[in-house]
């Protein structure tokens, strides 16, 4: 390794342990302090490990812990910047984090968790490098900042066309990321569910009506969610790929997991998922594929599977006081009707928050939540005790539910964390948190003077 490149890995672990001294987790920062030495730092980091890069809209966080846990479970050793640092600086920290002062990685894999509009920028220095690539899907996110969905396919496929020997891991029931094969790769694999999920899903497919390549109006054998499902176009021939790694099955839903069957590679598989919601089904089948890729035998991946912890927001659960408390996650339309799906199977009697930002993170367009189905919680909702209201926006999302005809009499707008955090508290009652990212963060910030709660850094 250069000395240049030397001295950026020293600058990083400095910067990073003056953080960590003030108090920050510091996920970011000392990335761009190493790129500003070194711009190609990871051309020099990289070439002795194996590479699993996580990109597409939703799912890629719980996808990465999910394939963490496969990788340990084979004995391998992993890095991840599992902090949700997935832009350049984030993962050039990662790499540096897990690097000696000589620039060596004595680990097997990096994991990484790749923003979208992002992977250009960071897979352009792994070129012939051994890369695995999964893409979960792609659904409208941001208008203000990744555009429309082709927008966002194209970027993805900016970043993987710089990989000529990726192994590619496509979502088969997504029209938009399926539209990767195209790309000049000798190794695509598939995962998908075959069948719908489950009674009500929703077949709005306005994230992808027509096919990418003709232009013509997708037909569906059935839908899972958004516009995922069994699609094909009449005029030029396009549709869903038989998946490798296939959902079956879903033998029973559970309040916090589902047990389901599954096709692995030809082998008749059932395990249980130990995370709620059918759109972590979707998780739990890359995951899979990258398991059975690596070499992890079935009956280890079942374990794995049924040994899953839920994570920041992402169904994360929490007691205060008498009081549990579910912290759900939510960035864009496809992912909140699939949110709401699952309270539609809990039918809340407690209470639901909802909290909406408008931050750069979130996104400052907020007129996504009119496409969100509110009108299908409606009554499934009705035996909730109280609908609280929190955020920059929470009047938005307070005259949303309005129009989604809601019972407004129970209606409570609380823009205080602490003091909402008492209220909830003292009602006593289980309550769902659905927030948008900046609003969620805030949210934990002020929970965890209530409660000991892991730290999530995005810094």
């Amino acid at each position: 390794m250069s000395a240049r490149a030397t001295i950026a890995v020293w600058a990083g672990k400095f910067t990073t342990k003056l953080l960590r001294l003030a108090g920050s987790g510091g996920t970011s920062l000392p990335g761009k302090v190493v790129l500003k030495i070194c711009p190609d730092i990871l051309g020099h980091l990289a070439k002795d490990v194996k590479i699993i890069c996580v990109t597409g809209t939703n799912g890629k966080t719980t996808t990465c812990h999910i394939i963490r846990d496969m990788i340990e479970e084979e004995g391998k050793t992993v890095f991840c910047n599992d902090a949700g640092a997935n832009l350049l600086g984030g993962v050039v920290s990662a790499f540096v984090g897990a690097a000696t002062l000589g620039g060596k990685i004595n680990t097997d894999y990096a994991l990484l968790e790749c923003d979208e509009a992002a992977l250009k920028s960071i897979v352009e220095h792994f070129g012939d490098l051994d890369v695995t690539a999964v893409v979960t899907n792609v659904f409208r996110d941001q208008l203000d900042r990744y555009g429309e969905v082709l927008t966002t396919v194209n970027k993805i496929r900016a970043g993987l066309s710089q990989l000529p020997n990726v192994k590619l891991v496509l979502n088969a029931d997504c029209s938009l990321t399926s539209s990767l094969s195209d790309l000049p790769h000798s190794e695509i694999h598939y995962f998908g569910v075959n069948g719908p999920l489950y009674e009500g899903t929703s077949s709005d497919i306005s994230d992808a009506v027509y096919c990418i390549h003709c232009k013509t109006k997708y037909q569906y054998h059935y839908h899972t969610f958004g516009h995922l499902g069994g699609f094909y176009c009449e005029k030029c021939g396009y549709h869903r790929q038989d998946p490798e790694v296939a959902l079956t099955k879903v033998i029973e839903w559970k309040d916090a997991s589902s047990v389901i069957g599954m096709d692995v590679f030809g082998s008749k598989v059932e395990a249980e998922v130990m995370l709620p919601g059918g759109y972590n089904l979707y998780n739990a089948l890359a995951a899979t594929e990258v398991a059975h890729l690596i070499g992890l035998p079935d009956e280890k991946i079942v374990k794995v599977l049924g040994g899953l912890t839920t994570h920041f927001g992402r169904m994360e659960q929490v007691q205060l006081g008498k009081a549990p408390l579910h912290l759900v996650l939510v960035k864009n339309p496809a992912g909140f009707n699939e949110v709401l799906q699952f309270l539609i199977q809990q039918r809340p009697t407690g209470n639901i928050v909802f909290g909406l930002n408008d931050n750069y993170a979130d996104g400052k367009d907020i007129s996504w939540i009119y496409d969100v189905k509110f009108e299908r919680l409606t009554q499934a909702a009705s035996g909730a005790k109280h609908f609280y209201f929190t955020g920059k926006r929470a009047y938005d999302m307070q005259l949303r539910l309005k129009y989604a005809d809601f019972d407004t009499t129970r209606f409570s707008v609380e823009k205080d964390y602490k003091t909402l955090i008492t209220q909830l508290q003292e009602s006593g009652e289980e309550t769902f948190l659905v927030l948008s990212y900046t609003c969620m963060l805030e949210f934990r910030d002020k929970l965890a003077e209530f409660v000991p709660l892991k730290k999530y850094d995005a810094s």
